[in-house]
């Protein structure tokens, strides 16, 4: 029978290798590394049900408001996690998550600027102030802090990566902070949003 709290995971030699180097490389603890990754799976898998059990087994109302700062965006050491569903562009057409990363990147490749900011609402109060410091010291510092996309329709899987150039995000919806240009055509430049991703 299992020790409460503990659970067994099986991978090859060679993968547990790698993990142990790599934690122990990073300073983080494996429980950490594991519990991150289990909840990155579930918010990706089924994001409701995954509250509503986060709700059931803690029973406090404090839980609701983490999980509201961490929900869509979730960070992984220096990754950022990021599930995309649908939007609609200026003419209310709906996009799936494979168009809208299309449109970023043909807007990467034809502004000019080989960049574009990506906008989102996911967090209700923005992203927390000291996450955003945190990732724009280790971009400013030369460290590369990935985003990953994963697309909607049941699949689950990341689907695109880039790196992230700079953050800016408060309680309050704003315009693009970057060049004219950089927002794709389909969301246009007075798009506003408590998050912007460089």
């Amino acid at each position: 029978m299992g020790r409460p709290s503990h659970m067994s995971i099986y991978a090859d030699e060679r993968t547990q290798q790698i993990f142990d180097e790599f934690t122990k490389v990073k300073g983080i603890t494996k429980s950490t590394a594991l519990t991150e990754m289990l909840e990155i799976y579930m918010l990706s898998q089924d994001k409701k049900l995954y509250i509503e059990l986060k709700k059931k087994y803690h029973g406090v109302e404090v839980e609701k408001k983490a999980l509201i700062q961490r929900t869509d965006i979730r960070a992984n050491n220096d990754y950022i996690f990021m599930k995309l569903g649908t939007s609609y562009d200026v003419d209310n057409n709906l996009l799936d998550g494979y168009d809208t990363i299309k449109a970023y990147i043909r807007n990467c490749n034809e502004n000019g600027l080989g960049h574009s900011w990506f906008s989102t609402d996911s967090l209700y109060y923005g992203m927390a102030k000291d996450k955003i410091e945190d990732y724009n010291s280790l971009v400013t510092s030369g460290e590369t802090v990935k985003i990953l996309f994963a697309v909607g329709e049941g699949v689950n899987e990341i689907a695109y990566s880039a790196n992230v150039l700079g953050i800016v995000s408060g309680r309050d919806r704003v315009r693009c902070p970057g060049e004219v240009g950089s927002v794709p055509n389909e969301f246009g430049y007075d798009e506003k949003a408590k998050i912007w991703k460089n």
